[in-house]
C-alpha cells in the first residue's frame, strides 16, 4: 500500500478496533507528511514551520520598485496573477529590514476605513456601562480604550510609530492590504489619506476627559503617528475591478510577471527549507515539464506557488519528470502520479486535455 494513501491507511489502522468500540485514534499528519507550514510571526513556535518571506527571491525589477516606494514614502501597489508572490513580498521586507511582524488586512467587499484602524467591542462596552451605572461610576476614555478598543493593521502601525504599544518602543511596521480591488470605491482613497496624514480619530474615545487635555498633550481620541517612521504599505490587486485614478496617482505601481525558466530556477533553488537538496539539473527538468503543461492550459494558468507545491509533492512520492513523459498505466503508483496534476490544472477541460496527453504518452519534451 502506498505510504501517503492516508484514507486507505486509516481504514487498515481502524481494523485494529472493534466496530462497536469508538472512538478510534485521532488522525494527524506528521511533520514529514505535510507541506511545511508558513510561520507568520516570531511568536509562532509550532514545529514544521518556516519563516514566511525568508526564502523569498524578488526580481531585480521588483527590488527597484521597492526602492522607489521607500524613497518616496508611497504605498507599493502590486498586480499579477494569483500565486506570483505579491503578498509574500510584505513578509520578505519585514524579515529583510527587521521590521517585525507584518500587519495584514484582507479586504472584503464591505470593508470601510475604520476596519484597517481598530476594532471596537460595542457589546462589551454597553454591558460594562450598565454595570458602572449601578455603581455610579463613569468609564474614562483611557479605560474605554484599554477594555474595548483593539488597534489593527494600519492603525496599529501608526500607533507603533510613536511607541504606543506594550513595549513602549517606536518602530516602523509593514502593512499588507490584500486584494484592494475588492473594496468599495471610496476605501482606497480613504486609506491613502490616512497614510499621508499619519493620523486618525477614534470617536468612541470622545468622552469628557478624552477631549479635555493639557495644552502640550494630544487628545486621547486622536492618534497622530511619527512621519519619520511611516509604515511601509504593500497593496495587492488581482485586477478584478478598476481602481480610482486618484488612488493610482498616489501609489508606486509594479506588475509581477510570471517568471521565466531562469528566474524560476533561482526561486526553486532558494527554497532550501521546502525543497532540500534539489539540484540544478533536477530543478531544470521539473521547470521544463511545468512550462510544457503551462502552455497547454487554456484556463487558469499555474503560477510560481503551484510549481513549488507540485515539485514538493512529486519529490515526496519519489516521482521524477520522466515518469510523466513515460506514463505507465500499469504501474502501481500510476493513479497517484496522475492525481498530482490537480495541483497545476484547475479546470475540467484543461484537466481532460492534460491527462489525455499524459496517459497516451503524447506529451512532448
Amino acid at each position: 500500500m502506498e505510504k501517503y494513501n492516508f484514507y486507505k491507511n486509516r481504514v487498515e489502522e481502524n481494523k485494529r478496533f472493534k466496530s462497536d468500540e469508538p472512538p478510534w485514534l485521532p488522525f494527524e499528519l506528521s511533520r514529514d507528511e505535510q507541506f511545511p507550514m508558513l510561520k507568520r510571526d516570531e511568536d509562532h513556535q509550532s514545529t514544521g514551520t518556516i519563516k514566511r518571506g525568508k526564502e523569498y527571491n524578488p526580481s531585480e525589477a521588483l527590488i527597484h520598485a521597492v526602492n522607489v516606494a521607500l524613497m518616496l514614502h508611497k504605498p507599493l501597489l502590486l498586480t499579477g496573477a494569483p500565486g506570483t508572490g505579491k503578498s509574500d513580498l510584505a513578509w520578505h521586507l519585514a524579515h529583510h529590514f527587521g521590521w517585525g511582524e507584518v500587519e495584514h488586512f484582507a479586504t472584503r467587499t464591505d470593508s470601510v476605513a475604520t476596519d484597517l484602524l481598530y476594532r471596537y467591542d460595542s457589546l462589551a462596552h454597553f454591558q460594562k456601562v450598565n454595570i458602572k451605572k449601578e455603581c455610579s461610576e463613569e468609564l474614562t476614555a483611557a479605560q474605554i480604550e484599554e477594555m474595548f478598543i483593539t488597534y489593527v493593521a494600519l492603525g496599529r502601525a501608526i500607533c507603533d510609530s510613536i511607541g504606543y504599544n506594550d513595549e513602549k518602543v517606536s518602530k516602523r511596521r509593514v502593512v499588507l492590504i490584500d486584494e484592494i480591488d475588492k473594496a468599495p470605491r471610496d476605501l482606497p482613497n480613504d486609506i491613502l489619506t490616512i497614510i499621508e496624514e499619519m493620523s486618525f480619530e477614534v470617536p468612541q474615545l470622545k468622552t469628557a476627559d478624552g477631549i479635555k487635555y493639557p495644552r502640550k498633550e494630544k487628545p486621547i481620541y486622536k492618534k497622530i503617528g511619527n512621519e519619520e517612521l511611516k509604515p511601509v504599505v504593500i497593496l495587492t490587486s488581482n485586477s478584478e475591478k478598476t481602481l480610482p485614478e486618484a488612488f493610482l496617482r498616489r501609489c508606486v505601481f509594479f506588475h509581477i510577471q510570471m517568471p521565466g525558466p531562469i528566474e524560476l530556477m533561482e526561486i526553486m533553488l532558494a527554497k532550501k527549507s521546502i525543497l532540500p537538496g534539489i539540484k540544478k539539473q533536477e530543478c531544470g527538468e521539473f521547470i521544463k515539464l511545468f512550462f510544457t503543461i503551462h502552455e497547454l492550459v487554456k484556463g487558469k494558468k499555474p503560477a510560481t506557488h503551484e510549481l513549488i507545491l507540485w515539485i514538493w509533492w512529486m519529490r515526496k512520492h519519489g516521482f521524477i519528470p520522466s515518469d510523466i513523459y513515460h506514463y505507465d498505466k500499469n504501474a502501481a503508483s500510476s493513479k497517484t502520479l496522475l492525481s498530482g496534476i490537480s495541483v497545476l490544472v484547475k479546470e475540467v477541460d484543461d484537466w481532460e486535455k492534460i491527462t489525455k496527453a499524459i496517459t497516451t504518452n503524447t506529451l512532448k519534451y
